[in-house]
């Protein structure tokens, strides 16, 4: 991602995509997922921290659930992450079919 942001501003970009995400290997896209992704991340509480003392990004549960369940679909198109071509070019071995 280019530009950095907050926790909170990258929620609130992903929710203005959410009802209409973009096209699909756009830069748009990419920031999305990337995006997605910060925010997921930061709604997590520290495995250490008390409920009430946590500084995760509150996500009300359904959202939570929605933001998740749209990023396994993502995930689900690219297995290998964000490597198109899979684990082998990222681990110095060519899998590929020859």
């Amino acid at each position: 991602m280019t530009n950095p942001v907050d926790d909170e501003t990258a929620l609130e970009e992903v929710l203005a995509w959410l009802e209409r995400p973009p096209q699909p290997g756009t830069p748009e896209d990419v920031r999305f997922g990337a995006l997605l992704r910060q925010v997921l991340a930061a709604s997590l509480p520290e495995e250490d921290e008390a409920p009430e003392a946590s500084t995760a990004l509150p996500l009300a549960a359904d959202l939570r659930e929605r933001l998740e369940s749209l990023a396994l679909r993502r995930d689900a198109a690219n297995p290998f992450g964000e490597n198109p071509d899979g684990l082998g070019p990222t681990l110095g071995m060519d899998v590929g079919r020859s």
